[in-house]
């Protein structure tokens, strides 16, 4: 019987400090992804939208924009698929809790939409409350050709 070396993922981390400013650098985090790895603009664009989501709720919802506490990525590669990590240094919350962004009386409302979008770009969202706060975990199949 043969054994079969399992591939460790390639993995890049990032630390963003809890400021509206971080988006930016948060972005060209992702953009350099984007060209290091050769991910394809489908695959970018699922990757982008539900990790942005997951960040901007870290700093206001979770960090409450404290300068002082910071949001940490961590970006993994695998042959089929990525995962992405976004963890705040926040008090958690109940994602069953977050009201239906599509029900009538939530339609107007400025906020409650992060969830739903994660969900809709990403195969896999998972919350999980950990000792120093919130850890969103995304992970999206390639679709590309690039498998």
């Amino acid at each position: 019987m043969r054994k079969t070396a399992s591939r460790k993922p390639k993995i890049e981390l990032a630390e963003f400090p809890s400021k509206d400013s971080s988006l930016k650098k948060f972005e060209r985090f992702f953009e350099g992804l984007r060209r290091k790895y050769k991910i394809s603009d489908d695959d970018y664009h699922r990757i982008y939208l539900a990790s942005s989501e997951a960040f901007i709720n870290a700093i206001v919802h979770g960090n409450k924009r404290d300068p002082n506490k910071k949001v940490r990525v961590k970006f993994k590669v695998f042959k089929r698929s990525f995962e992405i990590e976004i963890q705040d240094e926040g008090e958690g919350f109940t994602p069953e809790g977050v009201p239906d962004p599509t029900v009538d009386e939530n339609l107007l409302k400025e906020s409650g939409r992060g969830v739903f979008i994660m969900q809709a770009f990403a195969d896999v969202v998972k919350f999980h409350k950990t000792k120093s706060g919130m850890k969103v975990i995304i992970k999206i199949k390639k679709r590309s050709s690039a498998l």
